[in-house]
Parts: C-alpha cells; sequence; structure tokens
C-alpha cells in the first residue's frame, strides 16, 4: 500500500460473452511491482489461495498493461471478486485477471494455468475470440 498507486478506469470482458464498461479501479501497476526484477522468462503464473493459477506472458503485464488491484468504485475489494487483491488484466478476458492473488512467478516456460489446462485458450484476447483451445 506504500508503493504509488493508479486509478484505472477500464472495459473487463468474460468469456461467457458479458462486458463491463468503464469499471474503475485502484492498485499498483506490474511495472512498479517488477522494477529492478531481471529475468529472461517470458512468462507469468499467477497464483492464488485457493489453489488457482492462470498463465500470462509477461509481455501482457507491463507497459501500463496490468495491476495488482484491491479497490473497485471506490470501495474495498469485495471477497467474492477478488479481495483483498486480484490481478487486473483488461485487455484478456477476465479469467486471466486471477482473483485472491498471493504471489506471481516468473518462468522460462509457458505453464498453463486451471482453466487454460481445461480448455480454455493459452492467452485470452478478447478482440480475437481466444476463448477456447
Amino acid at each position: 500500500m506504500a508503493l504509488p498507486q493508479d486509478e484505472i478506469t477500464k472495459d473487463i470482458h468474460c468469456v461467457t460473452s458479458w462486458s463491463k464498461l468503464g469499471t474503475v479501479w485502484r492498485g499498483v501497476s506490474l511495472d512498479t511491482l517488477l522494477e529492478g526484477v531481471e529475468t529472461t522468462g517470458g512468462f507469468t503464473t499467477a497464483h492464488s489461495y485457493g489453489g488457482y493459477t492462470t498463465n500470462v506472458p509477461v509481455r501482457d503485464l507491463l507497459e501500463g498493461k496490468a495491476w495488482v488491484a484491491w479497490e473497485f468504485d471506490g470501495e474495498p475489494l469485495e471477497r467474492a471478486h477478488g479481495g483483498p487483491a486480484r490481478l487486473l488484466v483488461p485487455h484478456l478476458y477476465f479469467w486471466k485477471s486471477a482473483k485472491w492473488i498471493h504471489g506471481l512467478e516468473l518462468t522460462g516456460k509457458e505453464a498453463p494455468g486451471f482453466w487454460e489446462s481445461n480448455g480454455y485458450h493459452l492467452h485470452g484476447d478478447p478482440w480475437r475470440e481466444e476463448r477456447y483451445s
């Protein structure tokens, strides 16, 4: 919470065909969190409490594309929606925005997460309809 915080207004898209436009979040960018971290790995596994994982290429987390968010619409993020903190990767389908996040693992090789291992697309770009593999 002592790190610089951003207020972000973004549209979000669910793989089940709904979108929510103009959502407002507060959190810390992955650019800030990973500043000074050196890695040759091109992939990230997001780990959540409860054992959920999802894979995200590092390129989709940097340059103002992703945050760890703890506030939604001016209120603390509700537990049902991933509180106290969730990964926010709004340009990908929302299953990539892992709820209850507790760690990011930078790796040299892509490791499919929960939904990806069960038939969802490895990347998840809504503009390319990357729903299922």
